[in-house]
């Protein structure tokens, strides 16, 4: 298997460690074909590492852990015809809180001039979208360039959020917890009732007014304002090693829904393998969930109209 990144960020030397020490990948090719453009404010700036002194560590690193994936940089769209999952990463922003429609504009502008560049590479190929606002550039992708297998890597900080709260309230292991929300860019909804400890229902846990604070607390944190490298990474690499390994898991992604009037993308719980996503999983809603699903999809279809 060959997996392409495409950013040349510490984040993608960041997740090909991972896709190297979990031995996910034969080859992993980390692609920057960007133009030069204004220079980009980063605090960590003169802290960072040349490409080389990247690649030299990682080669290093590979040795140690006798992982036998090779590893390599290139700006050439050739080098990319052979990718089995290509990873669009997050376009480089400076460090903190940003507005929503500068990451918004900023990562729809890095995909604009990044995705057609390798749109012919991307046929064969399933595509993880994990910069902000992963469904809007999912659904810009998938309207504007006919690319169709896509899983938008833009849910894992509301869920990662929820599960370290239930575990924290109940002075519990979080490897025991189990947790779901579903929503779109903007909005995360947790759904009390599909939350598990080892299996036990979140409602035999807590009462009814301490779940009901559980979800406005995740409800009401902001998604995609804070940095969050490394819970995007570990995100990234749940689904690499779903897709490389077939386990045929259920994660919350987001993922193209088709109705007769309306195509939108949204986190849904969706069943992951091989071939990226292969069903989206039926839930059961509360009234109150419904008609806040429906108002979600009409929300984002509204903001996902392109053509």
């Amino acid at each position: 298997m060959k997996i392409t990144l495409i950013g040349h960020s510490q984040l993608a030397f960041s997740v090909a460690w991972g896709i190297c020490h979990n031995e996910l990948a034969q080859k992993i090719a980390i692609y920057s074909g960007l133009q030069s453009g204004p220079k980009q404010v980063n605090r960590s700036t003169s802290n960072r590492r040349s490409t080389t002194d990247c690649i030299d560590d990682l080669t290093l690193s590979n040795a140690m852990s006798t992982s036998d994936t090779q590893v390599s940089t290139t700006n050439t769209v050739d080098d990319l015809s052979d990718s089995d999952i290509v990873v669009l990463l997050p376009a480089s922003l400076p460090f903190g809180f940003h507005a929503a429609h500068t990451l918004k504009s900023t990562n729809l502008s890095f995909t604009r001039q990044i995705v057609p560049k390798i749109q012919e590479q991307l046929q064969n190929a399933i595509l993880l979208v994990a910069t902000p606002f992963a469904n809007h550039m999912s659904a810009w992708i998938h309207q504007t360039q006919g690319v169709n297998n896509i899983i938008g890597i833009a849910n894992g900080v509301s869920t990662a959020h929820l599960k370290s709260e239930i575990a924290n309230r109940l002075g519990l292991s979080i490897k025991d917890v189990s947790a779901l929300a579903i929503g779109n860019d903007e909005d995360a909804y947790p759904l009390p009732q599909y939350c598990r400890v080892n299996g036990i229902p979140l409602s035999h846990l807590m009462d009814e007014s301490e779940i009901q604070n559980l979800v406005e607390v995740v409800t009401n944190r902001c998604p995609y304002t804070s940095a969050s490298e490394f819970t995007l990474a570990s995100h990234i690499l749940q689904v690499v090693s779903t897709i490389a390994l077939d386990k045929k898991r259920v994660m919350s992604a987001g993922t193209l829904i088709t109705s007769e009037t309306t195509s939108v993308f949204l986190n849904v719980p969706a069943k992951i393998g091989s071939n990226g996503i292969e069903s989206i999983i039926p839930l059961d809603l509360t009234d109150t969930q419904r008609d806040q699903f429906k108002q979600l999809i009409a929300k984002s279809a509204a903001s996902q109209q392109f053509n």
